[in-house]
């Protein structure tokens, strides 16, 4: 499995869903039903509660105003009737008369029946004698109630009331002569218990739109559940939330770049290390035309319609590799996810793996030494000269002494000491001899760099010196001086060479990914991955060079490393 296939999958394991015909499903069934009863139930218990608060206001408010208009209106009806009556020659004439005429009557039994919220119409003279009743057997009779005193001083005015038929809301009105004085006086009521019915029509009315608005809450409530359901593909508004920002968290913690286009070839999404590659926020991103950001590098889209799956392809941007993985729905295009990689990134992480390089290097050429030797001894007893044999491996138990043994003896980091055996049988091929200082050190376990990064950093510096003093022309020394000392105090890495340093315009570059004054390609990563790892490990890296003379590289660690 490739690289770009592990990304592709931690980026499907991360989103949590699965593509089908171009539209997310969710598949996690229990949830879902889950989220579903509670999406409901808040849903009813939130309408149910607005409903509440609604109804509650809009049923105080206009049912206190219908009242209010009934009781206007009621009263109204009576001050209206009343007021007429009074102002009748009919009922003056009655009343000054002392008898009301059977026309009268029938026009007032008439008038009763026919009016709306209308019960009693009562006609009294001035010793609140009744003339006219609207139970004819009373009439004669002295009127009931006691309330009719004002009205016989000349005041109209509403009151509550008790006659002959219980409780009442009544209006009375003076009856005045030529002269403007009072002969009697008209009273016009309704009865609390009619009132009170049309009460209770109004309250009865309102139940009923309260009964039907409740119905019609949960009506509501249970279409938009299923609306939201259909919109939301089944999940609840919480889990929807969880799932974008987890979906969020795991894209934005993606050290590749990753950018969705949809099939016009605008970008709709991309995550924080899309950001930092393409050099712009996302606010500015999300909506740009890809092609006005980056292409392939021949010039060409990076979304051609008929292409599959593309991985590695180089961009115009230099540092930037994009891997297009098309989207398809009924057989067309629906959208490109590309996942961006730093060129340089990819490189020193590959290069991350050069403390294996430096070894397995180390180890081959240690072998082809080894297999020489064994040849060179195998030949000289072939050629029936031991003596010579004997002296030649007397030579190499010499070398061996002299600067093999220090090597196992003083670096006791078995990765480090084969690099260096390695590196030693390299140069003496190239006739450049190596010194170990006699005050180095190195545990097997280093207290401040992982063996790794050792091998990393004493590999390259050691690869550059070999490289320098190689390319020296001339008579001159071919040598390098290693030193490797550990103790409490911190950790020492010493390099010098006899090459052909560093330019001064140059001294300054070194540490740059990509640069080298070799004119192969792929050069100049490993100066790079040492700098990286003295500023992680917050250490310090000193060079001093003269060209056409040699260069030290010094190194000082003084922070201890965090075992786990």
């Amino acid at each position: 499995m490739t690289q770009d296939d592990k990304i592709f999958i931690k980026i499907k394991v991360g989103f949590l869903f699965r593509e089908e015909e171009g539209m997310v499903h969710w598949n996690r069934r229990g949830r879902k039903d889950k989220g579903l009863a509670s999406m409901f139930a808040q849903l009813f218990s939130l309408s149910t509660l607005v409903w509440i608060v609604l109804l509650s206001v809009t049923l105080t408010v206009t049912l206190h105003f219908s009242l209010s208009s009934l009781q206007e209106k009621i009263e109204s009806g009576l001050v209206s009737t009343a007021s007429s009556l009074a102002d009748s020659e009919a009922v003056k004439d009655a009343l000054q008369k002392g008898t009301c005429p059977k026309s009268l009557t029938d026009y007032l039994d008439d008038l009763i029946s026919k009016t709306e919220d209308l019960d009693i119409v009562t006609i009294a003279d001035a010793h609140s004698t009744r003339l006219y009743h609207v139970v004819h057997a009373r009439v004669g009779e002295q009127f009931v109630g006691g309330d009719e005193n004002r009205a016989l001083a000349g005041e109209s005015y509403v009151v509550n009331g008790v006659g002959t038929m219980g409780p009442q809301r009544r209006f009375f009105c003076p009856v005045k002569n030529g002269d403007g004085k009072v002969i009697g006086f008209v009273m016009t009521s309704t009865t609390m218990d009619r009132i009170q019915s049309l009460r209770n029509r109004i309250t009865m009315t309102y139940l009923k739109l309260a009964a039907f608005l409740m119905l019609a809450t949960l009506i509501l409530a249970g279409s938009a559940t299923f609306l939201i359901r259909h919109l939301l593909l089944g999940y609840s508004p919480e889990e929807l939330v969880h799932t974008y920002l987890t979906q969020n968290e795991v894209l934005n913690n993606l050290d590749e770049g990753v950018v969705f286009v949809d099939a016009p070839g605008k970008i709709q999404l991309v995550n924080r290390a899309a950001e930092g590659m393409l050099g712009q926020r996302s606010e500015l991103l999300e909506g740009a035309v890809l092609d006005s950001l980056i292409q392939e590098e021949s010039g060409e889209s990076l979304l051609r319609e008929k292409e599959e799956k593309k991985k590695n392809i180089s961009t115009s941007r230099p540092n930037i590799l994009s891997c297009c993985i098309p989207l398809r729905k009924n057989e067309r295009r629906s959208g490109t996810l590309l996942i961006l990689s730093d060129r340089t990134e990819a490189m020193r992480t590959a290069e991350q793996l050069n403390g294996t390089r430096h070894i397995v290097s180390a180890l081959r050429a240690n072998s082809h030494e080894f297999m020489n030797k064994l040849q060179v001894i195998a030949g000289l007893l072939q050629m029936g000269r031991q003596k010579e044999a004997l002296s030649y491996i007397g030579s190499i138990s010499a070398l061996q002494a002299k600067v093999i043994g220090p090597v196992l003896q003083y670096i006791r980091n078995s990765s480090v000491a084969a690099l260096l055996l390695g590196k030693l049988n390299n140069m003496r091929e190239l006739d450049i001899s190596l010194t170990l200082l006699a005050n180095s050190d190195l545990p097997e376990h280093s207290r401040y760099l992982s063996t790794s990064d050792l091998v990393t950093v004493v590999g390259n510096l050691l690869e550059n010196s070999i490289e320098a003093v190689n390319a020296q022309r001339g008579d001159g020394p071919r040598s390098i001086v290693l030193q490797i000392t550990e103790d409490e105090d911190g950790l020492l890495i010493l390099v010098t060479d006899t090459g052909t340093g560093i330019e001064p315009e140059n001294l300054s570059r070194i540490y740059e990914p990509g640069f080298s004054t070799k004119a192969a390609q792929g050069r100049g990563v490993g100066m790079s991955l040492v700098n990286e790892i003295v500023g992680r490990r917050e250490g310090s890296i000193e060079v001093d060079s003269e060209p056409m003379a040699g260069t030290t590289f010094t190194l000082i660690f003084n922070r201890k490393r965090q075992r786990k």
